[in-house]
């Protein structure tokens, strides 16, 4: 099958032109000339210079240039670029004198002063925008936050820029990957939010002003749910099978969800990929403004989507590495360490609010037994049993552990004795109810003046003493006696 990229060039070339790679500046150099050029190139067939072999891989790929004429020769290098009646021949000496002066000497010998001028506010227009790629990519890439990275991709959406966006919104999976939902968006909710929209790239200045700003436009978007339709000419279906960024001239979308935008008759859609996966969707328009949307703009897109992408997957990593950090392996609660210092910040936040908080320490009874007459993996089974038993039980805010063996340990954040000795007694009585028998003593703070850090002596001293008086029982610090744990009943509720 004959390679795209070298048709109509001989082979005793093709081989060299395949293996080169084309430089971003010559790249983008005929990328933004939007003037037509014709190549005509001679060359030996063996050590042609770089530079001739980067134009002939480049000529009539996605560029200005379009290859006319090709030829082995035993003389040196010639290039010859036609614009209308004007061409330029350049030989070995000027090939070596490199891209910049290349670009030179097409301006000023096959160009008119109007394509001159057209040439040159391309590039001045191009120049801020890589300068914001540059930026933009720091950000994303440094950032240790999901949040903070999809502000970033919008905000560099919604930059000005020449993009002509000034809305831009992120559809992502929901938790089971089947439906895109809205999760993220910038811009204003009407006409008269747009008067005051700044569209600068001072990010931490504008990601200040995204985060004190009430999110009516982005409270919108995650009301939304994504469908594809049958309609082939579903802008969603469209972009999903797209290798980029489609730019849609229309009255009214096809796709509903996007219908429901409202969007002006031009706006982009693009998916998030990341080795050909989906992450997401972006749509970006501008309902209350005038000015066309660049078709440039696409490119820059592009490159913060893919971007966004590998920011995203970077973070995922790390995530997986500090929750393999933070969390005991067997259980999935957290670890000792994490606990100790979640149980500082609550003391902090306690002080604060003059809340009350509470140790609850939690011992699996006979697991020793267990191990002996039925394995290890039993008594692993049964610690992962208690772990998903203090996780469905406890409060969302309640913060969990696995310290070590089989001891467990909850932090019972804004509390008070009473609900204390309602936890303990539903844990304790769901656990036989499970066949499990637990002991657990606790300990409040502040009490008495005592510090934060008695709590866990008083709470290790009143679990012994609960294990000394029987087992199958609490004793939270200043009760007289021991709370026995009795198997659930019709009557039991929930600790709330």
């Amino acid at each position: 099958m004959s390679d795209p990229a070298t048709s109509g060039i001989p082979e005793a070339l093709a081989t060299a032109v395949r293996a080169v790679d084309v430089p971003h500046d010559l790249r983008t150099l005929f990328e933004r000339l939007a003037v037509p050029l014709a190549l005509e190139v001679e060359a030996p067939a063996e050590d042609a210079p770089p530079l001739v072999l980067q134009l002939l891989r480049l000529a009539g790929h996605g560029s200005s240039l379009r290859l006319v004429g090709v030829r082995t020769s035993a003389e040196g290098p010639k290039v010859r670029f036609v614009h209308g009646t004007r061409d330029l021949v350049l030989g070995t000496a000027e090939l070596a004198d490199g891209i910049p002066a290349l670009a030179r000497r097409i301006a000023q010998s096959l160009l008119d002063a109007d394509e001159t001028a057209g040439a040159l506010e391309r590039f001045v227009r191009e120049s801020p925008r890589q300068d914001a790629l540059r930026r933009l990519t720091r950000a994303m890439l440094k950032t240790n936050s999901v949040d903070r990275l999809r502000t970033i991709l919008l905000i560099g959406m919604t930059s000005g820029l020449a993009l002509g966006f000034s809305r831009a919104a992120l559809f992502v999976y929901d938790e089971d990957g089947r439906a895109l939902v809205g999760e993220s968006a910038i811009g204003p909710a009407d006409a008269a939010e747009a008067v005051g929209v700044t569209a600068g790239l001072e990010l931490e200045r504008r990601i200040a002003e995204v985060e004190a700003t009430e999110p009516r436009y982005e409270n919108f978007v995650r009301t939304i749910a994504v469908d594809v339709t049958t309609d082939p000419r579903d802008e969603i279906g469209q972009a999903l099978a797209a290798s980029g960024p489609l730019l849609f001239s229309r009255e009214k979308p096809v796709n509903p969800a996007l219908a429901a935008l409202e969007p002006p008759h031009e706006f982009l859609v693009a998916a998030i990929r990341l080795r050909d996966k989906v992450l997401g969707i972006v749509v970006a328009d501008d309902p209350y403004g005038s000015a066309p949307i660049d078709p440039q703009a696409r490119e820059f897109i592009g490159f913060l989507l893919d971007t966004a992408a590998l920011a995203s997957e970077n973070l995922r990593l790390h995530e997986s590495v500090e929750t393999l950090a933070r969390h005991d392996e067997l259980t999935g609660l957290f670890n000792r360490r994490e606990f100790e210092s979640r149980m500082a910040d609550e003391q902090s936040r306690a002080q604060r609010l003059g809340s009350q908080c509470a140790l609850l320490l939690f011992d699996v009874d006979y697991l020793q037994r267990v191990n002996l007459a039925r394995g290890h993996k039993a008594g692993d089974q049964l610690l992962q049993a208690v772990g998903v038993l203090l996780r469905s039980t406890l409060r969302s805010h309640d913060i969990v552990a696995r310290l070590t063996g089989d001891a467990f340990a909850v932090l019972v954040t804004d509390t008070n004795h009473e609900q204390v000795l309602a936890i303990a007694r539903r844990v304790g009585s769901l656990a036989l109810g499970m066949g499990v028998s637990l002991s657990a003593g606790g300990s409040l703070w502040p009490r008495d003046n005592h510090e934060m850090s008695v709590l866990f002596s008083e709470a290790e001293a009143a679990l012994i003493d609960a294990k000394r008086s029987g087992r199958g029982r609490a004793i939270i610090d200043g009760d007289e006696a021991p709370m026995l744990f009795e198997p659930p009943g019709d009557e039991d509720e929930p600790v709330g």
